[in-house]
């Protein structure tokens, strides 16, 4: 039999991604030779290049359909910003005419004080019993009328009365029909 011989050409033994593999030895795992453990790997350094400034492309969305949602919510918030502009406004303006009305109140109050002691000065009794002479008289006692308010007040405005049900509304019906019959003939 003739024996092996190994040619320094690599040998495809294999079919698929492994055929184009010269260094496999049909192993899933390879033992590293000993030359490969002992040696130092050399360092790759990467290479500089020269780098060239290129625009980058811009991808532009389209422009789209305007939504109606959002054109009447800009135009609720312009119009809510509007009204509270407004309403600032006027503050303002009812502030000044408060402080307005206050200089004038202060200026009426002091005429007040001023008016009241010239009336003070116009009507003094003595003065006018003077002008009148002796045809005034004091009230007599039969001309005195003293009204008692110390009850409380009770009004009823008419329509608005209660009602009384059953056979006593019956009867306060009568006797406000019969009450009325006879102020009216009397």
């Amino acid at each position: 039999m003739a024996s092996r011989h190994r040619s320094s050409r690599p040998s495809y033994n294999t079919y698929g991604s492994v055929a184009y593999a010269p260094a496999y030895d049909g192993s899933a795992i390879r033992a590293p030779g000993r030359e490969e453990t002992l040696q130092p790997q050399p360092r790759v350094r990467p290479r500089e290049r020269e780098r060239t400034l290129t625009r980058t492309r811009v991808q532009v969305r389209e422009a789209g359909e305007v939504s109606p949602f959002a054109v009447i919510g800009f135009l609720a918030v312009g119009i809510f910003a509007a009204l509270l502009l407004w309403s600032y406004s006027q503050y303002i303006v009812t502030s000044d005419q408060l402080v307005t009305m206050r200089s004038e109140l202060s200026q009426l109050q002091e005429e007040n004080v001023l008016l009241s002691a010239q009336y003070e000065k116009v009507f003094d009794m003595e003065r006018i019993q003077a002008a009148v002479g002796d045809t005034m008289v004091r009230p007599t006692s039969d001309q005195i009328v003293y009204l008692d308010l110390s009850e409380p007040d009770n009004v009823v405005l008419r329509g608005q009365e209660e009602t009384a049900q059953g056979p006593m509304g019956l009867l306060k019906g009568l006797e406000d029909i019969f009450g009325d019959l006879f102020a009216y003939f009397r």
